[in-house]
């Protein structure tokens, strides 16, 4: 396994990922010309937070049209944050979380959101994969954010095993070279998003079946390598 890690070819599956989405040149990132603001890729991060992408837009919208910097949210009544994320689900405990982290933010950093992994940690309701998307899309800094379809592709590709998204971002800082790191992640997400779904991958329309263990094995007959995937085929 530590073997096909070192020898995978990360550049081809960014390049074909790249040209499929209309990414340009992942060498030349597009969060250094647009990167985000940092504060909102904190708490908007944390309201993604176990729910879907188009309810933490529409929550996230509606937030920083009222409360677009910590000062403002560090002020903002209980009952208003939650009114506003309501549709992210659990958003009493997120008002709760986004508001302290503000307070925090202004009490201990000035009001600017802190860009070292240690600092970021220790904000309430931040955790790893929080502080890596405020390093990479806030800052454009290299991390790893490891959400739900990095740990699955990353499983399925068959770089390596790991049972949760903490695990995969230990061993891909391991194994990836760091001129990758920023770009994994955006490429990743939006390939699990159309063709490497959690159910059903459409290995047959992917570009990149063809150096994945996943994609291989589903053209060969044999089993995956996630026990997940290995359900009876689809035709294809």
């Amino acid at each position: 396994m530590k073997q096909r890690a070192l020898s995978f070819p990360w550049t081809e599956l960014l390049d074909r990922l790249s040209i499929l989405y209309g990414r340009g040149d992942w060498r030349v990132p597009y969060l250094r010309e647009h990167a985000e603001n940092p504060f909102q890729v904190l708490i908007g991060t944390i309201l993604s937070q176990r729910t879907k992408d188009a309810n933490t837009d529409r929550a996230s919208l509606a937030l920083f049209a009222e409360y677009p910097d910590a000062a403002g949210l560090a002020k903002a009544p209980l009952a208003d944050l939650e009114r506003l994320i309501r549709a992210t689900g659990f958003y009493r405990m997120k008002a709760r979380n986004i508001r302290a982290c503000a307070r925090a933010i202004l009490r201990e950093h000035g009001g600017i959101v802190p860009r070292s992994m240690e600092e970021l940690l220790a904000l309430p309701g931040v955790g790893p994969k929080t502080a890596n998307c405020v390093l990479v899309f806030g800052y454009a800094e290299p991390a790893i954010p490891v959400d739900t379809h990095v740990h699955r592709i990353s499983n399925r590709l068959g770089v390596l095993r790991t049972r949760t998204p903490e695990q995969t971002e230990a061993r891909l800082r391991e194994i990836l070279p760091r001129e990758y790191w920023i770009p994994l992640n955006p490429l990743l997400v939006q390939h699990g998003q159309n063709l490497c779904r959690p159910r059903n991958p459409r290995c047959e329309l992917c570009p990149v079946a063809d150096i994945c263990a996943t994609g291989l094995a589903r053209a060969r007959g044999e089993r995956p390598p996630r026990p997940e995937d290995r359900r009876p085929l689809p035709a294809m």
